[in-house]
C-alpha cells in the first residue's frame, strides 16, 4: 500500500481491532502472529466501516482469532511453568 493508502485508512478506517496493527505493518514494523491476525482481520472486514461486527466467514482459517467474533474470540491457552519443566524433561 502506499502513504495515500495509509493516509486513507488513518482518516476513514474505523476505530477498531487491528487499526493500529495494520497500519504499524504498512509502515514496516514487526508484528507477532497475533498482531498481523488482528491487522488482517481489519482489512478484510472493509476497516470495519460498516461497524464492528463479526464478519461470518467461516471457512476463513483466521475466523476463530477475529476479534468481534460471535461467542468472542478464541482464547490462548497458559501452559504452566510446572507443565512446560515437563515437556522439557519428556524431550
Amino acid at each position: 500500500m502506499t502513504t495515500t493508502s495509509i493516509e486513507w485508512i488513518e482518516k476513514h478506517g474505523s476505530t477498531a481491532r487491528g487499526k493500529g496493527e495494520l497500519m504499524g505493518f504498512l509502515r514496516g514494523e514487526t508484528h507477532t502472529m497475533k498482531e498481523r491476525n488482528l491487522a488482517t482481520c481489519y482489512e478484510c472486514a472493509g476497516f470495519y466501516l460498516d461497524g464492528r461486527k463479526d464478519c461470518e466467514v467461516e471457512g476463513c482459517a483466521l475466523h476463530v482469532f477475529m476479534p468481534y467474533r460471535k461467542g468472542g474470540a478464541m482464547k490462548v491457552r497458559k501452559v504452566s511453568e510446572e507443565t512446560k519443566a515437563k515437556m522439557r524433561k519428556a524431550r
